[in-house]
């Protein structure tokens, strides 16, 4: 009873889930980039069957820019640091 009675208490933007340590966030890009890529990709092919193979691409463009961004900033972060 006291589960179902919190369940139904909790409001979803003023009590976000707490998803939000180091190791998790993270992870949260992959579920984003995917969503973004799929509907892009929706809108731009000319047919359907295309969407997998092209949103894939995307994805993986997306997921390895934002993994060499993060890279980038972490040699600039440690670069000031030394200084």
């Amino acid at each position: 009873m006291s589960l179902s009675l919190h369940i139904l208490a909790w409001i979803p933007f003023l009590n976000p889930l707490p998803v939000w340590s180091d190791r998790v966030w993270p992870w949260l890009l992959l579920p984003l980039a995917a969503a973004v890529s799929v509907v892009y990709k929706s809108i731009k092919c000319r047919q359907m069957r295309e969407v997998p193979k092209e949103a894939a691409v995307i994805l993986s463009m997306i997921v390895l820019s934002m993994v060499a961004a993060a890279v980038v900033l972490v040699v600039v972060v440690e670069t000031m640091d030394k200084w």
